[in-house]
């Protein structure tokens, strides 16, 4: 055979295997090729500048692979932001740090790293000026105890300072409320002190509050406001030796603007976790409609008339159990602390713990919430672990009632908090009571979508709990269980793209009967778990927030 006739044999039999492949490309389809192919993070190693960002890919991800991206040393290099294919990496101070991204797909799960070098000085600080974190011998007087997670390290020059930031400690939801004879304040506000209690989830040395007027129609003018630490969980009497004033830009008066949400100055403040504190607001010029608060504070509001910040006690003050233009409260916390934001409606908000039928009252401290903060910081590794309750009574995701729509409310409790590193949702039974077809089921799903992926978005974990069975309630209906189980089951799937489960559900469900909640919870009542809240915090996992 010559040598052309060769070559073109050769060229044929090539042709031949090309197409060959090419149809077999052809069968497959893209999810499968791109399954073929192994996770990698587009650097083995990097560099950062202190205070700057840089971002770290993970190629070949898989739709239903779930992705964890953690630093080894985030008091040097910390991830700010992270989504299932990338994160940005910050540099806290100069060293070495390791970013680990854990991926899972099915049974299988693969670790990959990134050195990181962070170069330049150290932006972050423990003294500034004033001092966030005084010594003992700062802040110890006679009437002052300094709480027992801060350290001294005045006696330790040799020991590098540690890196602090600001976490919110304490947080509510804010409302659209009214001034009436029944309702909420008991009178106007101006001209009048009202005395709020809070209770700081953490603790430490330094606050700031967080107020918003963002529902006001006009603005709120401040006089005076106090912070001091409660004697009585029940009482308006206050140490008067903690009093210290809050201002904003220097001031001890100032406006809270319409529409507006404003942070106060900060303020030297010690205080032990789940220790309460008296917010004492004197007001000037104030609402009497659009005020902002939240009604379900289950702890008792003092007011009373003129200027009495600093009083030890309030006589004859008219009482509610609802706050007024408080937003949070944040904590100066060492590096590792963290927040969760509690989202959800009534059975999140505390309802039942203050139920007279059932001889309970306000400033008892019994939400789920409340006993998950005890474990918390009975827990040596959840110690810096602070909780914000974004539940409203009555609220869905769907309905504006009794304020905005759960799907709108959201974004702001979720994000204009400090330091939130989790989330856990407990949200939705109010948009399912008494149907009477399954329909809802489709648009509820993607509303909770979009909360799970703008956790995400933001590099905050998010756990689902599956809505609580409401078998014995008034506004039970069988395509509201058969649309509570859809739900339910979604959110355990791997498809809600959820970091894990806090099982609240079988907590209380009746073993005998799950779509009830036990008797010995819920009562009459058959939804709201007024005696099972000790039992669902005690459901938690704590090395879910470890």
């Amino acid at each position: 055979m010559n040598s052309r006739g060769c070559k073109s044999k050769m060229n044929k039999t090539i042709g031949v295997l090309t197409l060959s492949f090419a149809m077999v490309l052809s069968l497959l389809s893209p999810s499968s090729m791109a399954a073929a192919k192994s996770p990698k993070l587009s650097k083995s190693k990097m560099n950062v500048s202190v205070g700057k960002t840089v971002t770290l890919k993970l190629k070949n991800v898989s739709r239903k692979a779930k992705v964890k991206w953690t630093s080894k040393a985030k008091n040097i290099a910390k991830v700010v932001k992270s989504t299932k294919k990338s994160a940005k990496i910050k540099g806290v101070k100069a060293g070495k740090a390791t970013i680990k991204v854990t991926y899972k797909l099915g049974k299988k799960s693969k670790t990959l790293s990134c050195k990181v070098v962070v170069k330049g000085k150290s932006t972050v600080k423990v003294t500034p000026s004033p001092s966030p974190i005084p010594s003992i011998s700062e802040t110890a007087t006679p009437n002052t105890s300094v709480p027992s997670n801060i350290p001294d390290i005045s006696s330790s020059p040799n020991v590098p300072e540690p890196a602090y930031k600001w976490v919110t400690t304490w947080g509510t939801a804010e409302e659209k409320c009214d001034a009436t004879d029944s309702a909420m304040p008991k009178m106007a506000l101006t001209n009048t002190t009202v005395r709020q209690i809070i209770r700081v989830t953490t603790g430490g040395n330094k606050l700031r509050l967080r107020l918003s007027n963002q529902y006001g129609k006009s603005d709120v003018e401040i006089q005076s406001l106090h912070f001091a630490k409660q004697i009585k969980a029940d009482a308006s009497t206050i140490d008067v030796s903690t009093d210290t004033a809050v201002t904003v830009n220097g001031e001890e008066e100032f406006i809270i603007p319409k529409g507006k949400v404003i942070l106060t100055d900060e303020i030297e403040f010690p205080v032990d976790a789940l220790e309460n504190i008296a917010v004492s607001i004197y007001f000037g010029a104030a609402p009497v409609d659009n005020i902002t608060g939240h009604r379900g504070a289950r702890a008792t509001t003092y007011q009373v008339s003129g200027n009495q910040v600093s009083e030890e006690k309030f006589s004859s003050a008219k009482t509610t159990t609802s706050w007024f233009f408080l937003a949070d409260v944040s904590m100066w916390s060492p590096e590792d602390s963290r927040a969760v934001v509690c989202f959800g409606d009534s059975i999140t908000d505390g309802y039942g713990t203050d139920a007279t039928y059932l001889g309970k009252k306000p400033d008892s401290y019994t939400r789920w919430i409340d006993y998950f903060a005890k474990r918390l910081q009975e827990n040596e590794g959840t110690k810096h672990v602070s909780l914000i309750n974004e539940g409203i009574g009555a609220n869905s995701i769907l309905g504006s009632y009794p304020t905005d729509a759960g799907k709108d409310r959201f974004a702001r409790d979720l994000l204009e908090h400090d330091g939130v590193e989790y989330c856990i949702i407990l949200f939705g039974v109010n948009d399912i009571t008494n149907l009477k077809e399954t329909s809802k089921y489709n648009l509820l799903i993607p509303e909770y979508k979009k909360m799970i992926q703008l956790c995400h978005d933001h590099g905050i974990k998010v756990y689902g709990a599956p809505i609580l069975p409401f078998g014995t309630s008034d506004s039970y209906t069988e395509p509201s269980e058969q649309v509570r189980t859809m739900i339910n089951d979604w959110m355990r799937s791997e498809d809600s793209g959820v970091d894990g489960i806090i099982d609240f559900e079988s907590a209380v469900a009746d073993p005998a009967n799950p779509k009830n909640i036990l008797e010995k919870y819920a009562h009459e009542d058959g939804l709201h778990p007024y005696d099972g809240y000790s039992a669902m915090a005690d459901a938690i996992d704590l090395s879910m927030f470890e």
